[in-house]
């Protein structure tokens, strides 16, 4: 059994470099995936997921794409999502976001715990998402 421990070496890494075949398995401690829902398309070659990220006070998603659209919701919490090219964003609960595909984007959690519910449809078989440098 994989221990939160284990990833503290390359803690951005395992947040955001998981495939979507077995998120659980590389999560590491700040945040907790659940796939609600998974179906293949909508064209050959992508998947849908629908996740529930659950987020730690003060938890930071470092800078990643994802290899498709990202569709989230905020439902309860705070905090601020930084999309590459766009003002910052303040999350709360109701605020809704789209990323589009291979776009850098991070998240910033507030002091309070926060549960987002996100649809990604992405490449099959590729890695949920991977880690870039901050923007410049």
């Amino acid at each position: 059994m994989l221990s939160r421990r284990m990833f503290t070496g390359c803690a951005i890494c395992a947040a955001i470099g998981f495939v979507a075949d077995d998120a659980s398995a590389q999560t590491p401690s700040g945040i907790k995936r659940t796939i609600t829902a998974r179906i293949d398309g909508p064209v050959e070659g992508y998947e849908t997921l629908e996740v529930i990220v659950d987020l730690e006070p003060d938890f930071v998603l470092g800078w990643h794409t994802h290899p498709g659209t990202e569709a989230g919701y905020t439902l309860e919490g705070a905090g601020e999502l930084l999309i590459k090219g766009e003002a910052t964003k303040m999350i709360k609960p109701g605020f809704s976001w789209i990323t589009a595909p291979e776009t850098p984007h991070t998240l910033k959690n507030g002091s309070q715990a926060t549960k987002l519910f996100v649809t990604f449809t992405v490449q099959k078989g590729k890695p949920l998402a991977t880690p870039v440098p901050a923007p410049t």
